[in-house]
């Protein structure tokens, strides 16, 4: 068991800290967002937001990671643009994507690190790839297809 962002912004992983002393439990994310765990504080106060504790890694998650969790193996894909670091959980049929894509959008790449061209890419080589059958889970949102999203995301056209 853990703790596992796709990404480190405040609004994924504000409550790690918290969550981490209640429950005991590893925090993961991928090493090129560490950046953005090391400024939370930092973050908190752009947003207007009480500041909060910066939380402990334990490891950095990338494209072979694999994670095991009593009768499911979920693994990692890299899919930078919204973030460096950013990456998304498949397990079976379903994909974990944070804020790379939502139904008929994307995610936004005008905050420290993020890089359009590169989000439009991850999103049309890494996930486009995936059968149009899998069931996207945005960090916001509706669900969706990856099929959906093929034909009617205006972003991708």
């Amino acid at each position: 068991m853990g703790i596992y962002a796709t990404h480190g912004h405040l609004d994924h992983i504000g409550a790690v800290s918290k969550i981490q002393k209640d429950r005991n439990l590893p925090f993961y994310i991928h090493e090129k967002d560490t950046f953005l765990v090391e400024t939370l504080p930092q973050a908190c106060g752009m947003f207007g937001l009480p500041r909060v504790e910066i939380p402990t890694i334990k490891d950095n998650l990338d494209k072979d990671s694999l994670i095991s969790t009593g009768d499911y193996e979920i693994q990692v894909i890299e899919t930078p643009g919204h973030t460096p670091g950013g990456i998304c959980f498949v397990l079976e049929n379903h994909i974990f994507v944070g804020d790379t894509l939502f139904r008929n959008s994307i995610g936004r790449t005008d905050l420290p690190g993020g890089n359009h061209q590169q989000l439009i890419d991850s999103i049309k080589d890494v996930l486009f790839s995936l059968d149009d059958q899998f069931i996207v889970h945005s960090g916001h949102g509706p669900d969706t297809t990856i099929g959906y999203e093929k034909m009617n995301n205006p972003f991708l056209q």
